[in-house]
């Protein structure tokens, strides 16, 4: 009896450990992934805007860490369409694009809502009036990108902003 329990012992050791074995590729392109996709190393945030802002930062609102930074996102109205960006051109809703003035321009952020985890891929290519920092707004997303979030009907969501690098196009529908 005791050596039918061992070899069952010693077979399920070793599916174990070649389940181990198979999967460690994936976990590590996995980690790779996440790691590729937050580059910690550069800092992102525009500190001549956040230091120029910095007495109207809501801080009851408003986290901001090295390229991660917590807040409210809101969006833009559909009658914004075909005015010019800070970057010089033309807005269009259907992208994904966003307003803020706490990454540089042309930074690529995760946005991630914080009442669903659903996240978005956005290219800052714009900036808001400064009075929407006292409002806690950390970023003004374009309808498609709010759209792919599902921010609330009311217009402002809680989210976490993550800056991944610079790029001068626009992520892809996603």
């Amino acid at each position: 009896m005791t050596l039918k329990l061992l070899l069952k012992s010693i077979t399920m050791m070793a599916k174990t450990a070649l389940l181990g074995i198979l999967l460690m590729p994936l976990f590590s392109f996995a980690q790779n992934l996440y790691l590729n996709n937050n580059l910690a190393t550069e800092n992102l945030l525009d500190s001549h805007y956040i230091s120029k802002y910095q007495k109207k930062i809501d801080t009851h609102r408003i986290k901001i860490e090295l390229n991660h930074v917590t807040g409210i996102a809101s969006f833009y109205s559909a009658n914004l369409d075909s005015t010019l960006t800070a970057t010089g051109e033309v807005f269009l809703n259907k992208r994904y694009t966003a307003a803020s003035n706490i990454y540089k321009l042309n930074t690529i952020v995760r946005v991630t809502n914080l009442r669903n985890g659903k996240s978005v891929l956005v290219r800052i290519n714009d900036r808001m009036h400064s009075n929407m920092l006292k409002k806690g707004r950390i970023i003004d997303l374009s309808q498609a990108a709010s759209k792919r979030i599902k921010i609330r009907s009311n217009g402002i969501e809680r989210v976490v902003v993550d800056g991944l690098g610079y790029s001068k196009s626009n992520p892809k529908r996603q």
